[in-house]
């Protein structure tokens, strides 16, 4: 039976968690099922599951009045419906098509801000284009506002513009250090953190230092102090300050990457499962980020549930990157959901559709779960011929020097090897045991290799069972 609260239900699902704190935190209404309503829109905000339905029984009027004053009470620190405005705004006056109404709300605006607004820089360059229009007219009356304000707010201006060119630098060597690994950043800690917590910078600088800090600290796997500044910032969204839904969206997919290096399972795919309630060009990315969490902890048909009902966003999608993560977690959730055959003609359809495509990010993920799957279901001449297609034992030997590193394509191609009858066993030993003999393994690695070792030894049991023992013997005495 259809809910007579369709709509409003549809509504209240969009709620998120911070904004439900902040609504909370706003709340005077006295009237008792108005503020029932809204403390169960609020309630089920911070749930993923198990939501409370809304009493039917309640006059609808009451219903709207509650979303017209969660819109209101959102909206007016919706850093990006502000953002919106002054676009709009500067678009009028550089046009000479501004109102008097319009005219008159900018000017009311000079009371309400300051260097801390999120958008300071805009507006401050707003003002003074909006003074010189006023200039050119003779209207001195109204310039004394926006003299008054450009002089008291120039320091913090300049401040600010000098902050946004030092965030650039810190973006230009952070990128750098990611993609080539040959640069130390440690030194951009201090001076960031300054930034974040500073009391007289504007919004805007503060978030996008944030931003780079969790980029600075995930470059060095400092998880510990990452959490630091986002439990910071989260105390900021629920004061309403550097809000909008884009910019939570962004939060929870970083708490997403933090919790997971935490290992921190749970947690990670809460914030996966508010990250994926936005419609944008980066939900592929959630996506991606949400299934790679249901699969390590074994949700399997619940991934293969999200996948095929996000497959039509997956086939428009123009981002490879994307496109390929997302090819990559449906080929492993078909093989942990016994769709093999399905899994097998998707596979080998991407390729043969994206292989202009495939070798530019994370390759080695596609091909390895490919080379997985060929295994299984004992195609091993299909594996040694794509090895040798695409040159894969010499793609991954370029990279094979990173720490925790396992050569997951080396061992599917030894074993295939093994399995046409190529090699022998103890080649075959020999083979794989040579492929990790001088790589450095962290606890964390060590724990992936005997799992990747496990996922093999379906094939081999003995052979296997052999190998792990020597690999553990090995790396505890190194």
């Amino acid at each position: 039976m259809k809910s007579k609260l369709k709509i409003f239900n549809d509504f209240a699902e969009g709620i998120l968690p911070h904004e439900a704190s902040f609504l909370l935190k706003e709340n005077k209404i006295r009237d008792e099922e108005k503020e029932s309503i809204l403390k169960k829109v609020c309630k089920n905000a911070v749930r993923i599951e198990t939501l409370e339905s809304f009493d039917e029984d309640i006059d609808k009027r009451k219903y709207a009045y509650i979303k017209k004053w969660i819109n209101t009470k959102l909206g007016t620190v919706d850093v990006d419906a502000h953002l919106e405005y002054l676009s709009f705004t500067e678009k009028q006056i550089i046009t000479d098509t501004i109102t008097p109404k319009e005219e008159q709300e900018l000017l009311s605006h000079i009371s309400t801000y300051n260097n801390t607004s999120f958008y300071f820089q805009k507006f401050y360059e707003l003002l003074k284009e909006f003074q010189d229009y006023l200039l050119i007219r003779f209207r001195y009356q109204d310039c004394k506002f926006t003299e008054s304000f450009l002089e008291e707010n120039k320091k913090h201006y300049e401040e600010s513009i000098k902050v946004k060119e030092q965030l650039f630098y810190a973006t230009k060597d952070l990128t750098q250090e990611y993609t080539s690994g040959t640069l130390n950043t440690m030194h951009w800690e201090q001076q960031l953190l300054s930034y974040l917590y500073s009391e007289e910078l504007d919004g805007k600088n503060k978030y996008n230092a944030f931003i780079r800090l969790v980029f600075l600290y995930f470059n060095y796997k400092e998880y510990q102090k990452a959490m630091k500044v986002f439990d910071y910032v989260d105390e900021c969204f629920s004061d309403g300050k550097m809000y909008s839904k884009r910019v939570l969206f962004n939060y929870y997919a970083n708490r997403v990457i933090l919790h997971s290096n935490l290992n921190d399972a749970e947690k990670a795919e809460y914030y996966a499962h508010l990250s994926v309630k936005q419609e944008n060009s980066d939900k592929l990315f959630y996506l991606n980020n949400l299934i790679a969490i249901l699969l390590k902890r074994d949700k399997n048909k619940q991934a293969l549930n999200i996948l095929t009902e996000n497959y039509a966003l997956f086939k428009k999608s123009n981002n490879n990157h994307q496109k390929l993560g997302f090819a990559t977690h449906y080929i492993r959730t078909l093989i942990r959901n016994k769709r093999l055959k399905i899994a097998e003609t998707f596979a080998e359809n991407f390729l043969f559709n994206n292989k202009q495509h495939v070798f530019e990010h994370r390759w080695r993920h596609f091909f390895s779960n490919y080379l997985m799957l060929l295994t299984i279901i004992e195609k091993h001449v299909e594996v040694v011929k794509m090895v040798k297609k695409y040159d894969l034992l010499e793609r991954e030997a370029e990279v094979m020097a990173k720490e925790d590193f396992i050569p997951k394509i080396h061992w599917y191609y030894f074993l295939a090897m093994y399995m046409n009858g190529s090699i022998s066993e103890e080649k075959l030993m020999e083979d794989l045991l040579d492929t990790t003999s001088s790589f450095k393994f962290t606890n964390k690695g060590k724990g992936d290799l005997f799992a990747f070792i496990d996922k093999l030894s379906f094939t081999l049991p003995e052979i296997f069972s052999q190998i792990k023992s020597h690999l553990k013997n090995q790396l505890i005495s190194s």
